[in-house]
């Protein structure tokens, strides 16, 4: 029992090891960048602390947009505000769309709905964004060139949270979210992160964005389905990875990864279940640790092994934010290699974490409660005034 118990935490452990090391393998800066008129499209709501340093790093884009749709729910919600004070630091014309209210699908995608009106026939990409990035100079020709020259459809990337100042539990969240961030392609093959994702003109035109995401509760679950509906070209392009820097605290970022999971939940059953597999094979490590601690040798040598893995992980992930411009405090970066370390612990925290995800039919997002019993039956609970996070 022992030694199957040792192969299923293993299994686990080098499944995220492989993906590290295949990432690594083919992480390099694209060699083609192309030329095109972008159009950008954030739909944002409350005030962002990190909307300044946003603003600053789009203006410093290698590809310089042909413009920036902004859309907020209402002129009373403090982004409005807050864009209006930014504007000024870019150097292309910002457009905010005020969209109203909607109780029949998410406030982010009534925002979407709205500014997706204002794109026109000069626009050769569009390209969707979240407000708690901090992208690379490079993101958006990176990002965009793909959709620009027809080698695909739509080119998404994924967040890489930068963790300077975060708390023990938003590095539990990033250890996970990292490790997703360089699981294996396949797994997650035609999914869309809808904080950076080109989509072409063409692939737009067909889409008819307005009405996949008319009834839906996440956007980037929308957008996916009806990629693949349409049988799209879906880029994930590996270079494309986004600082996040940590936007609240540690409840706040249990909340946000308790609601990207839902969102895997009701959208990607398949994969939510894979997943979970995965993450409790892996979680097996607890209970060989507490054999070891027993006294028996065999537990105590896959424990050893184990913790072996996940500080590899930790090294070979701390490689990775190097390699992508993030610079770290020492602090951090020894928190999160203590954390792969002590995988019996941490394994258990996060399948922990992977069950706060179970339940699907209440989902706060921002300062809106939603009732969610499928892909495109939502409705607003309740609302509380723009700017309250959860």
């Amino acid at each position: 029992m022992i030694v199957l118990l040792g192969v299923l935490a293993l299994s686990g452990s080098l499944a995220w090891l492989f993906g590290v090391l295949w990432f690594l393998r083919y992480f390099r800066p694209p060699a083609v960048a192309a030329e095109g008129r972008v159009t950008l499209l954030l739909a944002v709501t409350g005030r962002t602390d990190g909307l300044p340093r946003l603003f600053a790093a789009l203006a410093a884009q290698t590809l310089q947009p042909r413009r920036m749709l902004v859309a907020v729910e209402a002129e009373a919600d403090p982004a409005f505000a807050q864009v209006r004070e930014l504007e000024h630091l870019l150097p292309f014309p910002v457009e905010i769309v005020v969209a109203g209210l909607d109780a029949t699908r998410s406030q982010k995608a009534t925002n979407m709905i709205a500014a997706l009106a204002r794109v026109d026939a000069d626009d050769d990409a569009l390209v969707l964004l979240d407000a708690d990035i901090l992208p690379q100079a490079t993101w958006l020709s990176w990002l965009a060139t793909p959709a620009l020259n027809g080698a695909a459809d739509l080119v998404t990337g994924y967040r890489w949270h930068a963790l300077d100042g975060a708390g023990p539990a938003r590095h539990v969240v990033a250890w996970l979210d990292r490790a997703l961030a360089l699981g294996p392609r396949f797994v997650a093959s035609g999914l869309v992160w809808g904080g950076s994702v080109a989509i072409a003109r063409d692939a737009l035109a067909r889409m008819d964005l307005p009405g996949a995401l008319a009834r839906t509760f996440s956007t980037d679950g929308a957008i996916s389905r009806r990629a693949r509906q349409l049988g799209l070209r879906v880029l994930t392009r590996r270079a494309v990875l986004l600082p996040t820097p940590p936007e609240g605290g540690d409840r706040e970022a249990i909340a946000f990864k308790t609601r990207q999971l839902q969102i895997v939940h009701v959208y990607v059953p398949r994969l939510w279940a894979w997943l979970g597999a995965v993450l409790h094979a892996e979680a097996l490590a607890l209970p060989l640790a507490l054999l070891a601690l027993a006294g028996d040798a065999i537990a105590a040598a896959i424990v050893a092994l184990l913790m072996a893995m996940g500080f590899a992980r930790a090294v070979l992930q701390d490689h990775v934010t190097r390699r992508i411009g993030i610079v770290e405090g020492t602090p951090a970066r020894l928190l999160q290699i203590a954390i792969g370390t002590c995988v019996p612990l941490t394994a258990a925290a996060v399948a922990a974490l992977f069950w706060t995800s179970a339940r699907t039919r209440v989902i706060r997002w921002r300062h809106v409660e939603y009732e969610v019993l499928g892909p495109d039956e939502v409705r607003v609970l309740r609302r509380h005034a723009p700017g309250a996070t959860a």
